[in-house]
């Protein structure tokens, strides 16, 4: 039997104070979520990446509330201070066109060269890789070779419009500065440029152009600090990389495989990068590790470095957010196949437990473990980034929605809502561990939840009854019904997957199942004789027994379920019941000629009213 505080129906008294007790800590128990039959969890989350530092829609949330661009990183890196950095050159990995092959082409009158060769436009430059050297070749359209040469150092490629990095398809990308290729495989092009046209092509791939423009500027010094401070040895072969693994850069211009150009430096995030020229964050005299994120979701997290601590951000928040934002607050699906990936021996997800958060905010705020239950063993995940699966969520800030949430209010509602029986609700939909199903707690009652059985109220006695038993973990399971009224001496019964509880003031809450609730069906439910049950059932060493108010009904593998009643009951009891001579029930009490009989596996009681009630052994 599951036992759960929360279970207990709240009285006007003890409501509020069974809520106050209900707060999520880092180390709470964990919260449970069988692998529901739909094939997803339904989550609903906050905010959009790792929360580290400064959320990008906060900041235009800040800025259309009326701040600055230094108040709104003075606020997502406190401690920091604003200094500059004199412009520089940085070395940025193209991981976007890493491969076997790299095509350079001009697109302008002005022709690109390398070495003491040049590639007018109308020309296309391969670049591969042959073992020991890297090949150039220039073509003509139709791949008419018109050079080719072996570099065994790293070529460098200009152009004074620029240079086009490709694609064998010819999509691509245009670059300020020069393009170079390390002597290695995969072909992987090196954008060698000044750090003020690099953040050209960074802060509109980071925010939209149409942010106000103090929250572009405080994107211009974040991703300027940022890049400063996470620059590679001179060594290594770049400084940093064009992903989100660094920031995004995407150069100047963007052009399809059919020809059409993009301009990818808007005006207004040119102007924000032209305004802050050189400006950074600082921190102990050194540029600062300006982490960000699209969203914080009302809650930043804690970082690696001092300035980028926890806190509270109203701007980021589903309350607090400008109306564009659409990641403050959300929902998706996660499937169970894409959990599936973290069990182990290729196991399946049986449930999905989440065992600690890092207790800011709502739901008790960010995931930083969970387990999955699997078929073939739990897998123990932990980490600030395991559960977003992927990038399968927008964050790991997020909660399961109990399965059925929408058909529990749906039913509430048409039982009256808060003026119906049920009252109003006294806590959240809660997700039960062991099994899919949800419920909710009520003034008066409980909505429960499964996929085959609905959503239904249960309440007063009968929930009492249930409770008693196990809950949906009884033999009962979840209910199919509403208690219904029966109209013989006051009763009401509830109709459960696996059987029945009816109740009367005579008899009190008592259930009835199987093979002897099918007997007692077929002999008239409580308007028979036998009327309402007066125990659960109750079990025996070969088999099982129903008590009601007109008699009883046994059951046993060998015999089936039968009743019996009256004198013939009793003489039964006084041969030992099922374990004297006469054993089980093997008929109900039928008519004789002037008087009724029962058989049994030992033989037959006849009753007359001459002659009582008369064993016959076999």
């Amino acid at each position: 039997m599951i036992v759960r505080r929360r279970r207990l129906v709240p009285t006007a008294l003890t409501a509020g104070l069974l809520l106050s007790a209900l707060p999520v800590s880092a180390a709470q128990a964990a919260e449970t979520f069988p692998a529901p039959a739909s094939g997803a969890w339904t989550v609903t989350g906050r905010g959009y990446g790792h929360g580290y530092g400064m959320s990008q829609w906060g900041a235009q949330s800040r800025a259309v509330a009326g701040q600055d661009h230094r108040q709104i990183l003075e606020a997502y890196y406190p401690g920091t201070t604003a200094a500059t950095r004199a412009d520089r050159t940085v070395r940025v990995q193209l991981s976007r066109f890493s491969g076997p092959e790299v095509f350079l082409e001009s697109r302008s009158a002005a022709p690109l060269r390398v070495g003491d060769r040049t590639v007018p436009q109308g020309q296309r430059l391969r670049v591969t890789w042959d073992g020991t050297a890297l090949v150039l070749t220039a073509f003509l359209p139709g791949w008419q070779e018109v050079w080719t040469q072996r570099w065994t150092s790293v070529p460098t490629v200009t152009g004074a419009d620029g240079v086009w990095v490709e694609r064998l398809d010819g999509s691509g990308n245009r670059y300020a500065g020069t393009i170079s290729f390390p002597l290695s495989t995969p072909v992987t092009p090196i954008n060698t440029l000044s750090l003020e046209d690099y953040l050209l092509g960074v802060v509109p791939r980071e925010s939209p152009a149409w942010f106000a423009p103090e929250a572009l500027q405080a994107q211009a010094v974040a991703a300027r600090s940022y890049a400063l401070s996470t620059l590679r040895a001179p060594s290594s072969a770049y400084d940093i990389c064009d992903t989100e693994a660094c920031q995004v850069y995407q150069g100047a211009a963007s052009r399809t495989a059919a020809g059409a150009v993009t301009d990818l430096q808007p005006a207004a995030t040119t102007a924000a990068v032209r305004a802050t020229a050189g400006e950074i964050r600082e921190y102990a005299g050194a540029p600062a590790f300006t982490q960000f994120s699209s969203s914080n979701g009302g809650w930043s997290a804690t970082g690696s470095k001092p300035y980028l601590r926890a806190a509270e951000d109203q701007f980021s928040s589903p309350a607090g957010k400008v109306p564009q934002d659409t990641v403050a607050g959300w929902t998706a699906q996660l499937p169970v196949s894409t959990v599936a990936s973290r069990c182990p021996a290729g196991g399946q997800p049986r449930a999905l437990s989440i065992t600690r958060r890092d207790g800011n905010g709502e739901w008790g705020g960010r995931i930083t473990e969970l387990v999955v239950r699997c078929t073939t063993g739990d897998a123990t995940l932990s980490g600030a980034s395991v559960a977003r699966f992927s990038g399968a969520l927008r964050s790991s800030w997020w909660a399961v929605v109990p399965g059925g949430t929408a058909q529990i209010d749906a039913t509430w509602r048409a039982l009256g809502a808060a003026g119906g029986v049920l009252g109003a609700p006294t806590g959240p939909v809660w997700a039960l561990p062991q099994v899919e199903g949800s419920y909710q707690l009520f003034q008066n009652g409980s909505v429960y939840w499964s996929p085959r059985s609905g959503a239904h109220a249960i309440r007063g006695a009968i929930r009492d009854a249930w409770g008693r038993l196990g809950w949906e973990s009884s033999v009962l399971g979840f209910p199919t019904t509403e208690e219904g009224a029966l109209g013989l001496r006051g009763g009401v019964g509830q109709q459960f997957l696996g059987g029945s509880l009816y109740w009367s003031p005579a008899t009190g809450a008592h259930e009835v199942h199987g093979a002897i609730r099918d007997r007692w069906i077929a002999l008239g439910w409580e308007r028979g004789w036998l009327g309402y049950p007066v125990s659960d059932e109750r079990r025996l060493a070969g088999g099982a027994y129903s008590l009601f108010e007109g008699g009883s009904v046994y059951w046993s593998p060998a015999t089936g379920a039968h009743a019996v009643r009256g004198a013939i009951r009793d003489a039964w009891a006084a041969q030992g019941w099922e374990t004297g001579r006469l054993g089980y029930p093997t008929s109900d009490e039928y008519d004789v000629p002037g008087g009724k009989r029962s058989d049994f596996q030992g033989g037959s009681i006849t009753w007359t009213p001459a002659g009582g009630a008369v064993i016959t052994a076999r």
